[in-house]
């Protein structure tokens, strides 16, 4: 998402931050910066996101306090002084949030793409208008590659890119006709 805002959007300089907190500051920054740019409910979902990433890495990065010098194993974990519950209740729940923040994302990101492109025709609109010349305007579709494996597909695995429409604007009063022509193969 941070990407195609920078590319496709308005936003100047890309982050070279890589962390998921750190891309959903960006992204936040960006709503503070361009509210009609993002989807009305990113904003809500981008701080869901940083939340359940903070929880994700105190779990992950979690030490145990009670660790088997034999096994390995603990039962007591603590990340920056605090208590962290690794249970196996806990993680579950951390994954189907996790899921769910993906599955919502994918939606968010149609309707970011769908921003991006209106906003790429409207300005080739205003380049075709002052060139006097054919513009053809990316078209993008975030979140647009899926592959799912045999067991998730109910088959064989398989991958699905949705690939948005090509648009070409033309400059005003341009002979629609005679643009086409050629590509009938009349005269």
């Amino acid at each position: 998402m941070r990407e195609a805002v920078t590319r496709y959007g308005p936003v100047i300089e890309p982050s070279t931050r890589s962390t998921t907190g750190q891309l959903a500051n960006d992204l936040l920054g960006v709503d503070n910066r361009y509210p009609a740019l993002l989807p009305a409910d990113m904003r809500v979902w981008l701080l869901r996101v940083k939340t359940i990433a903070e929880q994700r890495n105190a779990i992950v990065h979690s030490i145990g306090r009670d660790r088997c010098i034999g096994c390995g194993t603990s039962s007591i974990f603590e990340h920056n002084n605090k208590p962290i519950d690794r249970s196996e209740q806990r993680i579950r729940t951390l994954i189907n949030e996790i899921t769910a923040l993906i599955n919502e994302g994918v939606e968010l990101s149609v309707e970011l793409s769908t921003i991006l492109n209106e906003l790429s025709v409207t300005q080739a609109r205003h380049r075709a208008a002052s060139t006097q010349q054919v513009q053809c305007p990316d078209q993008i579709q975030i979140a647009a590659e899926w592959h799912r494996c045999a067991q998730c597909s109910g088959g064989g695995p398989e991958t699905v890119v949705d690939a948005p429409t090509a648009v070409m604007v033309l400059p005003p009063n341009t002979d629609h006709d005679g643009l086409f022509r050629g590509s009938r193969g009349t005269e």
